[in-house]
């Protein structure tokens, strides 16, 4: 049921790679289950068939209102290469950056890229804070969609991204950390598999 909910969201926004992205997705629902189950990246809880709306169909989100190709992007908090897996697979053209701090996670992440053949997607074992200066200005959009921005972290995120860049977060109900954004644009994404979803859009 999931996976056709899944494949119906494709026919809609990506209509001529339904057939590509559904082969390209059952590897990474594979890779996933299996590296989740020696590395706990994401909740253990999730049904397998769960996969599809609550973490390939949420990853998907921010092509509702945004382009994602032909950029650099970084995934801050990845975890298990989510969403920054998903839209490399939807872009292949465009440069994924997954950053996180926990070396297991990333090499979990590693093995997954590995699987699946993504050319343009690499890791970075770091904290945010932690990122050498040689990163600054380096990105045109970066995503988030499981780290709560404290105060901390929005300069750094600044620096990281190239002007005219963007930031994108996902958030459901709880979003008291954009009002520090001073050009942020809401987007309701809500999906009736996934419930309240929105996707803020911050412009540096």
């Amino acid at each position: 049921m999931n996976k056709e909910i899944f494949r119906k969201y494709l026919e809609i926004h990506l209509p001529k790679r339904v057939d590509e992205l559904m082969d390209s997705f059952d590897k990474l629902l594979e890779a996933l289950w299996e590296e989740n189950s020696k590395v706990n990246l994401i909740s253990r809880k999730t049904p397998k068939d769960e996969y599809w709306t609550r973490h390939f169909l949420d990853s998907l989100l921010p092509i509702e209102i945004t382009d994602l190709s032909n950029k650099k992007i970084l995934d801050f908090g990845t975890g298990g290469g989510l969403p920054g897996i998903p839209l490399n697979l939807v872009f292949p053209n465009s440069k994924l950056y997954l950053l996180d701090s926990t070396h297991k996670k990333i090499n979990a992440v590693k093995n997954i890229i590995k699987i699946l053949d993504l050319s343009s997607c690499f890791t970075i074992v770091s904290r945010l804070e932690d990122l050498e200066n040689s990163w600054f200005g380096s990105f045109d959009i970066i995503v988030c969609r499981s780290v709560k921005i404290l105060p901390k972290y929005k300069s750094i995120l600044f620096k990281l991204i190239k002007n005219n860049g963007k930031i994108i977060l996902y958030k459901s109900k709880l979003v008291d950390d954009i009002t520090q954004f001073k050009k942020r644009k809401i987007h309701d994404v809500s999906h009736p598999a996934i419930g309240e979803r929105k996707i803020i859009e911050i412009e540096i």
